[in-house]
C-alpha cells in the first residue's frame, strides 16, 4: 500500500494511508521491519504532537565530547523538573541555578570540560566568600549541597546517554549535626514574643507538636488535616516522598482548636497563612521574636531539634519519636538517643556488673539530667503553659 510522507521527527515519519483520512506513524526499528501506528486523527496539528509524544522516548541520544556540551543547559535539565514540583514553598534547587549561573559567567565556564577539578575549587572558595561577605557563616553543607546537584545533573546526563562516562565533582564534609535545643523556660519565652504576630505564633506551636521541618509545615494545605481521624498528612496529595520524609503526625489536644480555627478561617488554602496568603518564611520576624525573647542562636529548624530532645528525654520511646520525625530508629538514635533516660542503660549496668564495684558516698548522686526535674509536666504544658 502507498504511503505518502507528510511530515518527519528525528527519523519517524508522519504518512498518509489512501483508504483512511486519519495519519498514521511510521518508523523502521533498528532489528526489525518498519511499523506503523494510526494517531486516530485527521488533524495535522494534533497528528504531529502525537508523533512527537511518540518519538521523544525512542529518541536515540548521541554522545557528545565534554567541550560540546552546555554546562548551564545540563544543570536546568536536570533541576527544572524539581522546582515545578515544589510548586509551593521553598526549594534549594533555585538557589544552586541561581550561584551556579553567576559564578559561570564570572569566570566564563560555559561547556562541561570547563569545569575541571581547578574549577570546581574556585566554585567552592567563590560560594563561601560570597556567604561570608553576606553575613553567613558559611556551611560546608550548603556549598557541598550545590555540588552534589551539579553531580547529580552530570550522571543524569550520562545516564540518559549524552556523556561516555560520569565526571568526577568535589564533595565537602557534612557539618556537624546542631546541637542547640531550648529548655521548657525558653520555649515559654519565645511563645510570649510571639504572641503579637498570630501567623509566627501558630508556626512555633505547629514545629513544637508535629518536629516538622518549616518547608513541610508552610505547604500544609487545610485537606492534609484530618480530624477525622486526628492525624496530619505532611506528604501532599500526588507527592512522593523523598530523602526528607514527610510522615503523618497525630494531632494534639493543644494543637486540635488551633487547626480547627485556622481551617476555618483560611482564604488560600494553607494553614500558615499572612493577610490571607500562604507563607514561604518567617525568618525576619523569627529573629526579631528571638531577640525579644533573648535568645540565642535559635533558628526556625531549632524548634524541631527541641521537640525532639524534650520528648526524648521525658522517656517517649525513641521509635514513636522517629516516628513524627520522620526518620528511621537508627538516626534518632544516632543524633538524639542521648537524651534519653535510658541511653543505654543497659550497657552501663553491664560493665558495672563485669568490671566495677560499689563505693558508697554519703551525700552524693548523679543529676539524671533535666528530664528528672521536669518529669511531672506533660509535653503540652511544657510547649504551650501561657
Amino acid at each position: 500500500m502507498f504511503y505518502e510522507t507528510v511530515w518527519e521527527y528525528e527519523g519517524v515519519r508522519l504518512v498518509k494511508r489512501p483508504d483512511t483520512t486519519n495519519y498514521h506513524i511510521y518508523w523502521k526499528p533498528k532489528r526489525s521491519r518498519a511499523q506503523r501506528k494510526s494517531t486516530g486523527t485527521s488533524d495535522l496539528d494534533q497528528a504531529k504532537r502525537k508523533l512527537i509524544e511518540f518519538a521523544k522516548p525512542r529518541m536515540r541520544l548521541t554522545v557528545k565530547p565534554e567541550d560540546e556540551i552546555d554546562l548551564l543547559e545540563l544543570l536546568v535539565h536536570h533541576v527544572e523538573p524539581i522546582i515545578q514540583r515544589a510548586k509551593q514553598g521553598r526549594c534549594t534547587e533555585v538557589g544552586t541555578l541561581k550561584h551556579w549561573m553567576g559564578f559561570m559567567d564570572e569566570y566564563g565556564v560555559r561547556s562541561l570540560a570547563d569545569l575541571t577539578y581547578g574549577m570546581q575549587g574556585e566554585y567552592i572558595q567563590w560560594r563561601f566568600e560570597r556567604l561570608h561577605a553576606a553575613g553567613f557563616k558559611g556551611s560546608t553543607s550548603t556549598v557541598g549541597r550545590e555540588m552534589r546537584v551539579m553531580r547529580a545533573a552530570i550522571n543524569s546526563a550520562w545516564k540518559r546517554g549524552i556523556l561516555e562516562s560520569p565526571k568526577y565533582i568535589q564533595s565537602l564534609p557534612e557539618a556537624p549535626p546542631r546541637s542547640r535545643f531550648m529548655f521548657p523556660e525558653e520555649t515559654k519565652r519565645l511563645l510570649k514574643a510571639c504572641e503579637q504576630t498570630h501567623h509566627l505564633w501558630l508556626f512555633v506551636m505547629m514545629s513544637l507538636h508535629t518536629l516538622q521541618r518549616p518547608g513541610a509545615i508552610f505547604g500544609l494545605r487545610v485537606e492534609q488535616v484530618r480530624f477525622g481521624e486526628g492525624l496530619i498528612d505532611f506528604l501532599p496529595t500526588g507527592h512522593t516522598q523523598s530523602r526528607k520524609r514527610k510522615p503523618v503526625v497525630p494531632i494534639s489536644e493543644t494543637l486540635w482548636p488551633l487547626l480547627e480555627q485556622s481551617v476555618e478561617e483560611s482564604h488560600s488554602g494553607f494553614i500558615i497563612e499572612f493577610n490571607s496568603l500562604p507563607v514561604n518564611s518567617i525568618r525576619n520576624a523569627f529573629t526579631k521574636a528571638c531577640k525579644r525573647a533573648k535568645l540565642e542562636k535559635v533558628t526556625p529548624y531549632t524548634l524541631r531539634h527541641t521537640g525532639a530532645t524534650l520528648l526524648l528525654s521525658i522517656g517517649v520511646p525513641i521509635r514513636e519519636v522517629s516516628g513524627m520525625l520522620g526518620h528511621t530508629e537508627q538516626q534518632t538514635t544516632e543524633r538524639y538517643g542521648k537524651h534519653h533516660p535510658e541511653f543505654l542503660s543497659q550497657a552501663r549496668a553491664g560493665v558495672d556488673q563485669l568490671f566495677g564495684w560499689k563505693q558508697e558516698r554519703e551525700g552524693k548522686g548523679v543529676d539524671r539530667g533535666f528530664q528528672r526535674r521536669h518529669s511531672d509536666e506533660s509535653i503540652d504544658q511544657l510547649m504551650l503553659n501561657r
